[in-house]
């Protein structure tokens, strides 16, 4: 589909200008990562079979989930980097095939080193086609839309966690945990037909060169806002890692009232990139600074308390929104700063999150083993929100001193 009939199609919808609309390739993207972030989270409910089938631990098995994370952290920066040439509808269905791939290997593996190679290749596609979809998306986007059109990207990975992973789970106990991988792909070939029909062409940034590219992440302006995305996700995670036991030993409910708790806190992340992209277009600090404020207070809070069930689903409803309302402004923050660097730094910005989730979980395990137990872990989210709003504030500062500066040059 070429712009104009994309715009076509638009002035179909009736309520918004036709100019405004968010194009239908941009919610092609927000389903590839549906897809992509479902199968990330999809052997969390699957490692029981996997090991069984296998004749592994638990704890082993769960390298599934780790190599993945080190894939998209490592990986994807340097397969963006090394494709930064490459036309970018074409490289978008490149990495789904990628990951089709992937997720084929990983259904047919006949031992576990190949199910873990499987899903390293699977993880290569992830943090590149999310760090690029992010950069097609602001470049389609109607003008002031960009956050907007950014949050849909969050969206579909909300949804991943709500939905996505928790259908794959019901595929893999009803059918063999194979299915699950064999579901993902057929649903990323879908994604592939579709991008091919409604895809416009994205005009290939100036950030093409690696060399360009490495260059512009020495910038202070675009360090401090990656740590602010490690430190503002970090604190969403230290406590959300362990929000299962808290409820069950702290707040006394049962597996399935957890089960509902979980869907309230994906119920908030849903609204909260839905809020926090539209914000985000308005007015982009003050939204990163309300979110991460809001963050860090529900997380101090929720040790005191989270151990009655009311207050409980409240914070769990705000904590989510607080989280998933920096989805959109980080990007948008990394975007602004990086300059000719942009699908390089989209692509750190995703591991970015990945280290967050990984400082995250690692410092609240640690204060639960420090002697405060399960209520270590949501204080431990606050402290790491109140670091992310101190690297914030640095990076607004730094940003101030640069306009200073090019104002008297």
């Amino acid at each position: 589909m070429t712009p104009t009939s994309a715009a076509s199609a638009a002035e179909r919808e009736p309520g918004i200008p036709a100019r405004r609309r968010i194009p239908a390739a941009i919610l092609v993207l927000s389903v590839s990562i549906f897809v992509i972030g479902s199968a990330e989270l999809l052997p969390m409910g699957l490692l029981m079979p996997i090991a069984d089938e296998y004749g592994l631990s638990v704890s082993t098995a769960g390298l599934l989930v780790t190599v993945y994370a080190l894939g998209v952290a490592a990986g994807g920066p340097i397969l963006t980097a090394a494709t930064g040439r490459a036309d970018r509808k074409r490289l978008l269905a490149g990495l789904l095939l990628l990951f089709m791939a992937g997720s084929l290997i990983s259904a047919a593996a006949s031992h576990f080193a190949v199910l873990l190679a499987g899903r390293l290749v699977s993880s290569l596609a992830h943090g590149t086609l999310f760090g690029i979809s992010i950069v097609a998306a602001g470049q389609l986007a109607p003008p002031g839309r960009e956050g907007a059109a950014i949050s849909y990207l969050g969206m579909g990975l909300t949804l991943s966690t709500v939905l996505g992973a928790p259908a794959g789970t019901v595929i893999g106990h009803s059918f063999g945990w194979r299915m699950s991988f064999v579901a993902v792909a057929a649903a990323a070939a879908a994604c592939l037909l579709l991008l091919a029909k409604v895809m416009p062409a994205v005009p290939r940034p100036e950030s093409a060169a690696m060399g360009r590219q490495a260059r512009a992440l020495g910038r202070p302006a675009l360090i401090l806002a990656l740590l602010t995305t490690v430190f503002g996700f970090g604190g969403v995670f230290a406590g959300y890692t362990y929000i299962s036991p808290f409820l069950l030993q702290i707040t006394g409910l049962s597996e399935r009232s957890v089960s509902v708790m979980l869907l309230v806190f994906g119920i908030g992340a849903a609204i909260g990139n839905w809020i926090g992209g539209r914000l985000a277009d308005r007015h982009l600090l003050l939204t990163l600074y309300g979110a991460l404020a809001l963050l860090a207070l529900t997380m101090a809070v929720f040790p005191l308390l989270g151990g009655e069930p009311v207050p409980a689903a409240v914070l769990v409803l705000i904590w989510g929104m607080a989280g998933f309302a920096l989805v959109p402004p980080l990007n948008m923050l990394v975007l602004q700063k990086a300059g000719e660097a942009a699908d390089l730094a989209s692509s750190l910005n995703i591991s970015a999150f990945n280290v967050g989730n990984a400082l995250g979980a690692a410092l609240g395990g640690a204060a639960i083993q420090s002697g405060l137990a399960l209520r270590g872990a949501p204080a431990a989210g606050a402290l790491i929100g109140v670091i992310g709003l101190a690297t914030l504030s640095a990076a607004a500062a730094a940003d101030r001193r640069r306009r200073l500066r090019a104002a008297r040059e």
